[in-house]
Order: C-alpha cells, then structure tokens, then sequence
C-alpha cells in the first residue's frame, strides 16, 4: 500500500478529529507492516545454501534468539532483556536505506564512509517510524545503554556461525576473494582486534567471538 494511501485511511476512517496527533492501531499496521515487508527484501552476504542468502528480518530473528539467551546466560542481572530483544527487532533498520555493507574484510576508510552513510541516512528513516520504533532505533544507534552495545557485539558473532551452518567457503571464495587458510586467518585476525577494542566490557563475547572464528577456520580447511 502506498504511503498516500496510509494517509488517506489515517484521515478518513481511523483518526478521531480530537485524536490527530496519536497514531492508530490501523496506521500502525500499515506502517510497520510495510517496513516489515521491505526488510525481509533486503538481502545480507552470507548464505543459508548454496543459492539462497539470509535476509534482514531472518538476521534480526537469529539476533534476538541468541542475544536473548546470552543476556540470560552471561547477564542475568545486569541487563534488561526485554529491551534487548527490542533492540534486535530494529538494529539493522538503516539497511532499508543502505542495503547491506559487508565489514568482512572491510579497511577503515571504508568503514568510516560505511559509518558516515549510514549517520546520513538515520534522519530521513526516523521521519517514517511510529514514535516507539522511532525512539529504539535512535537509542539504539546512540550506543549509550548496555543493551545497545551487548546487542551490536552480539551481531558481531551471527556472520561466522552462519558461515559455519552454511556454505561459508562459497561465501569466501566468491562474495571476499578468499581461498586460502591464511587468507582467511589473516582477516579473522583485522575482526579480532576490532572486536576486542569495540565491545572488551563484554570479555565472554570477545572469547566466543574468536573461538567461532578459529571452528569456520577449521570448517573452511576441512571442505578444501
């Protein structure tokens, strides 16, 4: 449904004159299911097989499964995991206006205008958010909360368990150029020091972020 169609039924059927300024069930509906609908279009690098890749809304389910069963597992009480989960529903939101920029073996000029991109973009995609969604996905791009930073080191994690669960050599060798063990040693070392400088308040993650690291080495040398 087009956006001048959501204003129409807003105005015309489910607005009350005196309510104008709240939305409503209605356009709640139509607003989030159409930013639901465009983010299960957005597809991601790593592959599920040999033909099919994740999409954004399949990541951001993987996320909150996991991220919630940390919080539980290593932050019983430090965190809260409702908002946790909250955080995964909307973490890669800004994707619905840059698509999806691998980091695999990014280098840093690049991250910085993939960092600066997406900043650009945040404004534009908060105007077309109800209020709730709007104000997650700000406080989640502030990165001033726990739970905000847990939830970016946890998706950190998710790439490397898919290209485990999935063909990951496929992936290396087609999408990154990679063919080689040390190749890919070489760039999961560049991904260990980044993880270790962004998220060391999370210790255990920066542990569990290397170990995944070391199995798809292993899975990578072993289907050569």
């Amino acid at each position: 449904m087009s956006e001048r169609m959501i204003q129409k039924v807003e105005q015309e059927m489910f607005r009350e004159p005196a309510e104008a300024s709240s939305p409503t069930t209605a356009s709640i509906v139509l607003e989030l299911g159409s930013i639901a609908m465009r983010f299960a279009r957005v597809e991601r690098v790593p592959r599920y097989d040999e033909k099919t890749r994740e999409s954004d809304v399949e990541h951001s389910f993987m996320l909150a499964l996991v991220a919630n069963e940390l919080a539980y597992t290593l932050y019983p009480t430090e965190l809260d995991r409702g908002l946790v989960i909250e955080y995964t529903l909307v973490h890669d939101f800004i994707e619905l206006k840059t698509g999806d920029t691998p980091t695999f073996n990014i280098d840093t000029d690049s991250l910085l205008e993939k960092e600066a991109t997406e900043h650009a973009a945040l404004e534009s995609l908060l105007a077309e958010l109800p209020p709730h969604t709007r104000d997650l996905l700000y406080n989640y791009e502030q990165q001033k909360d726990k739970e905000s930073r847990f939830v970016r080191a946890v998706d950190k994690l998710l790439p490397i368990g898919v290209d485990i669960l999935g063909p990951g050599r496929k992936v290396m060798n087609e999408d990154y150029g990679v063919h080689s063990h040390s190749q890919l040693a070489s760039a999961h070392d560049v991904l260990r020091e980044r993880m270790n400088e962004r998220f060391g308040e999370f210790p255990q993650l920066v542990i569990d972020h290397s170990l995944l690291c070391e199995l798809f080495e292993i899975d990578f040398s072993a289907t050569q």
